[in-house]
């Protein structure tokens, strides 16, 4: 990226790696992250060409939102994405337009909007639509289905991915694909549907490995060990987060082993290995140095401070909790202050003190309403319910338990749907296939038609050739007619040969190339000899004489005389 920036000639070009490397820098070296993108932003903007500068404002929104653990990064990532729009609206850029309302989405979701991230998403697509931009069509698509199932409406949300999926496989573009796989992960992620979800993994390694995208290929090793651990299946996705470090160490890529050994740390807490989960993280220093470096620090202390709660160093636990708290409430997002208070909540009941415990699950709780999570909001008013009974205040118990059982009531009826959802899922997918099966029938008796059409004019043409052999027509016109029915003729035969060549070669470009010459070089020469001694014999009215000895043999001796002068005048 760097000697791309070295070379780069135009701003487009510079404003493109400064963006690149911007967001490469930013959990690496926060300070190297900021000198980059303002490069970028100064580029654009001395450039005084409005549609760089909302792509570098439109970049810079995209690299906060994807490390978006912080409030701060949020707010900063829709501050870019707003002022992109207001650009974008004043040059009457529609096609920027939908991109900055793309991003407007996503930054409300994460701020917990889903409601505001829907409209924005569905004002990204009416511009998309009213665009010839595949991409801006896909990622629009992508946006709505993303902000659906933000909202659970997760049929809505799979029709919107397999547009945006259609749409892209049509374009054949390897960027616009692997998102849409991407998404379907998540969809299917969703449903809990984790060998779905598996299927579009391998198909994304298997697209990143056929255009050597190395990195592609390393960010999905860590995908798939997500899913297996979500599955359940902790063997194989140990195995494919030590497979991540070991290929991270073979593309010389280190900085994304981070990745790997942060997800082995969860591994053994997911599976209760708590003791194995401390000494592992311990035994990682860089882990540790990366999230200082990364300006993650807080996050580091409430890892140590859960680390701690669950092996039993209370007073360890404390000193980090204590230490990692005023970080989240100046700097965290909702759902990262809400794992923090039920973390810290969980620390306070073990060591009993059980008013701290309820006021961080009350903390937790109102944020989970907040957002409408109602898993989150099921976790506050189950613990909020243990830990009054504790108390003794059975009101406040009681009141949390009807909290609890309404919305496990709606939890339940959901997880019901889920089935049907999936059931409905299988039969749209069903749908679509059978109506491309309908549409390709229908084009196969479209085509019949036509063939069987192309057949009777060919026939027809040959048939007026021999007429005009037969009778007394100029040797121009036949000649005429003899060159476009050959055309006709040996054309057809190219048409016919053309499907089985492309069945054959899969459409190899070489081999249909090589298969034509061959073809052309046997159906020229019998072309022209064909149409040469056709023409040559209808011209020379060899017709003419077989049908007057046809003549002379029916009429024998009883022929006039006349007549029979008359023929041979004409022979």
């Amino acid at each position: 990226m760097k000697q791309n920036l070295a070379n780069a000639k135009t701003p487009a070009e510079q404003v493109q790696w400064n963006g690149e490397l911007s967001r490469y820098y930013t959990a690496i070296n926060p300070t190297e992250s900021d000198r980059y993108q303002k490069k970028m932003l100064e580029t654009a903007e001395f450039s005084r060409d409005r549609k760089l500068l909302i792509k570098a404002m439109l970049t810079a929104s995209t690299t906060y939102f994807d490390y978006g653990g912080k409030q701060e990064n949020v707010k900063k990532g829709i501050e870019f994405a707003e002022n992109a729009l207001q650009i974008a609206r004043s040059s009457s850029l529609e096609e920027y337009i939908g991109w900055a309302y793309i991003n407007l989405s996503r930054g409300a979701r994460a701020n917990g909007e889903s409601d505001k991230g829907l409209n924005y998403s569905n004002l990204a697509l009416s511009r998309a639509t009213s665009s010839k931009n595949d991409s801006l069509k896909i990622v629009a698509y992508n946006s709505v289905g993303s902000s659906y199932l933000y909202k659970k409406e997760k049929l809505l949300a799979y029709r919107n991915y397999l547009t945006a999926l259609d749409i892209a496989e049509q374009t054949g573009s390897y960027t616009l694909i692997l998102a849409c796989y991407q998404r379907m992960i998540d969809f299917n992620r969703s449903l809990e549907d984790w060998e779905k979800a598996k299927d579009y993994q391998f198909k994304a390694d298997s697209l990143a490995r056929s255009y050597k995208q190395y990195y592609d290929v390393l960010e999905g090793y860590g995908t798939m060990a997500g899913l297996y651990a979500s599955a359940k299946q902790y063997d194989f996705a140990m195995m494919y987060y030590e497979r991540a470090i070991a290929y991270a160490d073979s593309i010389k890529f280190p900085v994304f082993k981070i990745n790997g050994y942060m997800g082995i740390v969860n591994l053994y807490l997911t599976s209760n290995r708590y003791s194995e989960a401390l000494s592992y993280f311990e035994s990682k220093p860089e882990l540790r140095n990366f999230m200082r470096n990364s300006g993650m620090s807080y996050l580091l202390d409430q890892g140590y401070g859960s680390l701690y709660t669950f092996v039993g160093k209370y007073d360890s636990a404390s000193y980090y909790f204590k230490r990692a708290e005023p970080a989240f409430e100046n700097y965290g997002t909702k759902g990262t202050r809400f794992f923090f208070y039920v973390n810290y909540a969980f620390y306070f009941k073990k060591i009993k003190d059980y008013a701290n415990a309820i006021r961080y699950w009350e903390k937790a709780d109102t944020l989970a309403k907040q957002v409408n999570h109602f898993d989150m909001i099921l976790m506050a008013a189950s613990n909020l319910d243990s830990l009054h009974m504790l108390t003794g205040d059975y009101k406040a118990a009681y009141g949390y338990r009807s909290v609890y059982s309404r919305y496990k009531d709606s939890v339940d009826k959901m997880a019901a749907e889920k089935d049907l959802l999936i059931m409905e899922v299988n039969n749209e997918k069903q749908r679509a296939e059978k109506q491309v099966l309908i549409q390709e029938e229908a084009t196969r008796k479209r085509h019949n038609i036509q063939y069987m059409g192309i057949t009777a004019a060919i026939a027809s043409i040959f048939i007026l050739l021999v007429m005009a052999g037969a009778f007394k027509v100029s040797p121009r016109t036949i000649k005429i007619i003899g060159f476009f029915a050959f055309i006709f003729l040996f054309e057809f035969i190219i048409l016919l040969a053309d499907n089985q060549i492309h069945h054959f070669t899969h459409g190899e470009p070489w081999m249909v190339l090589a298969i034509k010459i061959v073809l052309i070089a046997m159906l020229l020469p019998l072309h022209h000899w064909l149409e040469e001694k056709a023409v040559h014999y209808l011209t020379s009215r060899s017709v003419l004489k077989i049908n007057s000895a046809k003549l002379f043999r029916r009429g024998g001796s009883k022929t006039n005389p006349a007549v029979v002068e008359n023929l041979k005048g004409i022979n």
